[in-house]
């Protein structure tokens, strides 16, 4: 005789369901989705009256060591006039004010400006003394600011003829890196025969600096250096090594357009373990085919650096290729760049130009520059940020200028050479970006105006929404788990006994 089926038949079936359901709820959950950009805020941060004809570009940007919220950024003023700007704001980018102009010499203009902000909250303003054309460098100085004035008189970091200095602050030690020269040529810093990379430190916080260091080897052509220290107390300067490009280094094409050096340039790092003392041979990130010809002193790119604050590892970006086929690369450091990873190409139509990379405490990594994707004749361009949440293997992507602009107004444009400066501005925080950069928007050929714009961009990672689909999954595997046992433990169904 048929057992007659009692509820407890259905527990397995059920508890199969629940396990099915809960596994495709957290699959869902896990599946990789690209993070979300959405630029919530656009500014043009110039402070020049208009209409203006000044050409502003190259931000650099500084945050406060304990408060995420002020920000300062400077640029440098190519043309009509050499100069600088510095502007800060107290509430995460929404509003800015102009600071009072770094005082330099009366005969002397600010340019080249970098801030940093020290650990008792001041803000460190780096920036070379020029005279009126590019090549008159009478020093690099160091001005502190409190309260979003100029605080004491500017210190003298270095002598004339220094160009390209960059800073870093790590505690109460300051550190200055810049490209030294003692022999001027026309349209260039100086003479190749003599240039050299040196590093300067202040162990008290910037008021007083040790004789510098020389970081570079004879014979080597540097531009553009950038100093770092690593999470291991390591002193990094990275650097673009122009290999034999005495056509560029030099200007011996005397500022005028035409085919590129037909060799190839290098992205390096030198490293000190004993604090800047003394430093190793170079070491190649990666080989750079040449852009068209440049202005050394003006358009020279900068490579991206930045370390990951959580796990200490360096990063470094540059853009390479010929004409319309330049794209930007990404490779890594996890020795305080003593060796790198094989780098990987971020590869869009048309070029991608200037890129630089920044690291949010949270570990992901941003990348920003030029992107002229939406124009096939490779004129208009636009900034476009690169966000990734797995150690920069893939990436999603967003302009956020809202439109193009025309990537020949600038210095040079009468040469065909024009340039939209050397460096952008981004700060990666967790859940936004502030990005920064030149706009020529507002100008043209004829007035070559370029302006400072700041965008400020949300950026989710798209798997966070789904951390509920995934707990909600767990529990249901659980719970069918848990019903499965249940069945297992209760006692078999007395059979008929056909005796």
């Amino acid at each position: 005789m048929a057992r007659k089926p009692t509820s407890r038949d259905a527990i397995l079936p059920g508890a199969a369901a629940l396990v099915a359901l809960g596994l495709g709820l957290a699959g869902l959950g896990l599946a990789t989705k690209p993070p979300s950009l959405d630029p919530s805020a656009f500014a043009f941060l110039s402070t020049d009256p208009r209409p203006s004809i000044t050409a502003h570009n190259s931000p650099a940007v500084a945050v406060h060591q304990s408060d995420p919220d002020v920000v300062a950024v400077a640029d440098k003023i190519d043309t009509p006039l050499t100069n600088c700007t510095v502007s800060m704001s107290t509430n995460g980018g929404d509003n800015w004010t102009p600071s009072d102009p770094v005082p330099p010499d009366p005969a002397t203009r600010c340019y080249w400006p970098d801030v940093a902000f020290n650990a008792g909250g001041d803000l460190l303003v780096l920036y070379t003394a020029m005279l009126e054309n590019f090549n008159g460098s009478v020093g690099v100085f160091l001005q502190r600011y409190s309260g979003g004035r100029p605080a004491g008189a500017p210190v003298a970091v270095t002598g004339p003829k220094a160009f390209h200095a960059r800073l870093a602050v790590d505690a109460r030690r300051v550190l200055v890196t810049w490209v030294q020269v003692d022999a001027d040529v026309p349209f260039q810093a100086g003479s190749a025969a003599t240039s050299k990379l040196v590093l300067a430190a202040s162990d008290d916080g910037g008021a007083t600096f040790a004789p510098p260091v020389t970081v570079s080897k004879p014979g080597q052509l540097l531009l553009q250096p950038t100093v770092l220290v690593a999470k291991g107390g390591e002193v990094v300067v990275g650097a673009l090594d122009l290999g034999a490009d005495l056509l560029d280094y030099e200007s011996q094409h005397q500022g005028q357009n035409g085919a590129p050096y037909d060799g190839r340039w290098q992205v390096v790092t030198y490293t000190s373990a004993d604090g800047g003392v003394t430093f190793g041979d170079r070491t190649a990130v990666s080989d750079v085919v040449p852009p068209k010809r440049i202005y050394p002193d003006v358009s020279a790119p900068a490579p991206g650096f930045a370390v990951d604050p959580g796990s200490g590892r360096i990063f470094a970006t540059w853009d390479s290729g010929r004409g319309n086929g330049r794209d930007v690369y990404l490779s890594w450091s996890d020795d305080a760049g003593r060796t790198w990873e094989r780098p990987t190409q971020f590869a869009r139509a048309s070029s991608q130009t200037l890129p630089t990379v920044g690291v949010s405490t949270d570990g992901r990594v941003d990348l920003f520059f030029y992107d002229r994707s939406k124009d096939p004749t490779d004129v208009m361009t636009e900034p476009v940020l690169a966000s990734s949440f797995d150690g920069g293997v893939t990436f999603a992507d967003r302009s956020v200028s809202g439109r193009t602009f025309d990537s020949r107004i600038g210095f040079g444009s009468a040469q065909g050479l024009a340039s939209l400066g050397q460096q952008l501005g981004l700060v990666s925080q967790p859940g936004r970006a502030l990005t920064f950069w030149s706009d020529t928007r507002k100008g043209t050929a004829d007035d070559n105006n370029q302006e400072l714009a700041l965008a400020i961009v949300d950026v989710k990672d798209g798997r966070g929404r789904r951390i509920p689909l995934v707990l909600l999954g767990v529990l249901l595997i659980a719970a069918g788990a848990g019903l499965a046992l249940t069945k297992g433990r209760q006692p078999s169904s007395a059979r008929p006994n056909n005796r």
